[in-house]
């Protein structure tokens, strides 16, 4: 199964959907936009619906199950819908796709990618039509694809990464909390790139 956020931030969803077999649709608030335009149905809507353009009416035939929350509440309507992921994480769901959740307001982008850090069990990640976002804190391979650039964050003090297949490689590196030495690197052609870190959370971003 694969899980698919749709956010109520700048549209990008319209553009990145690709329908498969086995997907789930949470519409996150006004998020119902952006899965009506693409006649979509929402097997999940969720929010205050506080960013919501449309009258219920308007979108009424586009979801199955509502869940509605106060607006005075202590999470965002994204985290809320995390949770309901968390609570039915099953052994089939492959992966969650978060689109919408960049655009132009930085302080709920930044609330999102410390919602990915805080859910990192989940394995979720953002996407829009420019960037992948996720974290890792295991050994990974990566291969070259559309994303241009890579970008490594630690998030967690003391890690130690090692790259190799990069064109910037590193040998146990210790990449502090605030450090952006692996800002744009690249992956060779050709090449399987490793990186290899000692179980520590790294925000991993592609970038065109």
């Amino acid at each position: 199964m694969i899980i698919k956020i749709v956010c109520a931030g700048q549209n990008d969803f319209s553009s990145l959907y690709k329908k498969d077999d086995n997907e789930f649709i949470i519409a996150v608030d006004g998020g119902i936009k952006a899965v009506k335009e693409k006649k979509l149905i929402a097997d999940l809507l969720i929010g205050d619906f506080d960013s919501c353009s449309l009258s219920e009416d308007e979108y009424r035939n586009n979801y199955l199950k509502k869940m509605t929350f106060n607006a005075r509440k202590d999470y965002s309507d994204l985290e809320l819908a995390l949770q309901e992921c968390e609570k039915n994480s099953h052994d089939d769901v492959d992966e969650i796709l978060i689109y919408n959740a960049t655009g132009i307001r930085l302080d709920h982008f930044y609330a999102n990618i410390l919602l990915l850090e805080k859910y990192s069990n989940l394995k979720a990640k953002i996407i829009d039509k420019n960037n992948c976002i996720f974290i890792i804190n295991k050994n990974e391979n990566f291969f070259k694809n559309e994303y241009k650039y890579i970008s490594f964050f630690a998030l967690e003090s003391d890690t130690i990464i090692s790259l190799n297949g990069f064109s910037y490689d590193l040998s146990d590196y210790n990449l502090n909390i605030n450090d952006p030495l692996c800002l744009s690197n690249e992956i060779l052609k050709n090449s399987i790139a490793t990186i290899k870190i000692n179980n520590k959370k790294v925000l991993v971003i592609r970038s065109n």
